[in-house]
């Protein structure tokens, strides 16, 4: 099919790991108000510099690709350099573009995501700030959601910037447990990526405890624990073999988590009519997982 070379490029399946970090930045900040067209556009936004992100990186790394990853769309030559460049633009200026649309913040907040993006794809990741800049990309993200503001003075009576923070640190976990995944993983970045993980699952818990309605407090806790038991399921026998294709497949489920932690912040921070918008973050999941079964995510 000539479409699945430009989905492989895409990394299509991760692409459902974003959607929730806006879902959830915007649920807060607007509390049960939502503007469909609104919500759209900031989607759109994050779709774009997303997927740009992931053509960037393919750029930026061709030669590393054509002795580690042969196989991927570039150096296998499916899609051509220039192509890939046209592309890797488009979808970065688009994702400015849609933000523009909703506000001032949300403009300002896109051009420091696709900054970061850039920086990390560029050259960030080849040192040890590049998990500190995937991070910082994942909890911009996350803002990009909030920006349904007319000034960032709004965001003092909400917890989008802690929980930011949060999955910054988490995201930065994956990153450093994922140093090495196409050959085989020393043990140390494997401990220090699932500690960062896990570091992070105890500020959600401990998120939920202060700013959770005691209704769903509890629910919050639970899935936090199933999310932890399944993680640790996957990274412990990895942590111990450091093969590729276990690593590779606990990165899989670190990332497809995101979804359903992000259900847990809408439900913690989210209001009174917060748990659709949970449901809806959680199903994210569901979508990621099926395609990951045909286009690889990392």
């Amino acid at each position: 099919m000539k479409y699945m070379p430009v989905l492989r490029l895409l990394r299509l399946p991760a692409l459902f790991t974003t959607f929730p970090d806006v879902l959830a930045g915007y649920v807060i900040i607007k509390q049960g108000e939502v503007d469909p067209v609104e919500l759209a556009c900031l989607l759109a936004a994050s779709a774009c510099l997303y997927l740009s992100g992931m053509v960037f990186n393919d750029l930026f790394d061709v030669e590393q690709d054509r002795k580690e990853r042969p196989n991927r769309p570039i150096p296998a030559g499916e899609i051509s350099y220039e192509h890939a460049r046209i592309i890797g633009r488009l979808l970065m200026l688009s994702g400015i573009a849609f933000a523009s649309l909703v506000s001032l913040p949300g403009m300002i907040i896109a051009i420091a995501l696709a900054a970061s993006v850039f920086v990390y794809d560029y050259q960030a990741k080849r040192t040890v700030f590049g998990p500190f800049f995937m991070g910082l990309c994942r909890s911009l993200n996350l803002l990009l959601g909030a920006t349904a503001v007319v000034e960032f003075s709004q965001w003092e009576a909400h917890p989008q910037l802690l929980v930011a923070g949060i999955i910054g640190i988490y995201v930065a976990g994956i990153t450093v447990f994922a140093r090495s995944e196409a050959a085989q993983s020393s043990r140390s970045p494997l401990v220090l990526g699932f500690s960062l993980c896990l570091l992070a699952l105890i500020g959600w818990g401990a998120s939920a405890s202060y700013w959770a309605p005691a209704s769903v407090e509890n629910i919050a806790f639970i899935m936090l624990l199933l999310i932890t038991f399944q993680l640790a399921r996957k990274a412990i026998p990895a942590i111990r073999s450091g093969a590729p294709q276990d690593v590779q497949q606990t990165i899989r489920i670190m990332l497809l988590s995101i979804a359903m932690l992000e259900a847990v912040v809408i439900l913690s921070h989210g209001g009174p009519a917060a748990v659709p918008w949970a449901i809806a973050a959680a199903l994210m999941m569901i979508p990621g997982q099926f395609l990951s079964r045909y286009i690889p995510m990392t």
